[in-house]
């Protein structure tokens, strides 16, 4: 099997911040872990298909941790996760990205999406950038494809201090039509 679970290459540590972050999230906001989280990777060819395949095996396997993945229509795949635990789905998050990265995928992978909802101002997502190893917000609007910035701003303001944020909002990129 050449997915194996195994501590975070090191790389990734911030986005272990998040299981700690959350916390400020509930207090700050009354903002809960929503129980979704997703790996979006381009496709590729070769060995990117039985990695795949290893990656379904392993997440089969987990009784923590129910799954599905999807394929969209620009060519990602998504490895979406449920669970009760943001623990559990972070260390998810972080397993898969690190096989992908250990052979040679990295570039292909887009992001990682961690779903909240928020009492107030309803769902947002904290978004991953697996390249530069910072989060950003995106607060989707209730007005269609727009973003609600306000919004994005106080949870920026909000976590500054908990995790490594992109400070560069040009590339805080929206992902529409998350499948959760």
């Amino acid at each position: 099997m050449i997915f194996r679970s195994r501590g975070s290459s090191g790389n990734n540590t911030s986005l272990f911040a998040l299981t700690q972050a959350y916390i400020t999230l509930d207090v700050r906001l009354n903002a809960r872990f929503a129980g979704n989280a997703a790996l979006c990777i381009k496709e590729a060819t070769g060995v990117f298909n039985s990695i795949v395949e290893d990656v379904k095996a392993f997440l089969d396997a987990s009784s923590d941790i129910s799954h599905r993945v999807e394929n969209d229509r620009y060519g990602y795949i998504w490895f979406i996760l449920s669970t009760d635990t943001i623990e559990g789905v972070v260390a998810a998050v972080d397993a898969i990205a690190d096989t992908f990265t250990e052979y040679g995928f990295k570039e292909q992978i887009l992001a990682s999406v961690f779903a909240f909802n928020a009492e107030k101002r309803g769902r947002f997502y904290l978004i991953y950038n697996h390249r530069s190893n910072r989060f950003y917000p995106f607060a989707p609007s209730s007005r269609g494809r727009e973003r609600d910035v306000e919004f994005e701003m106080l949870i920026y303001s909000i976590l500054k201090d908990e995790l490594v944020l992109e400070k560069d909002r040009s590339r805080w990129y929206p992902i529409w039509g998350i499948p959760f």
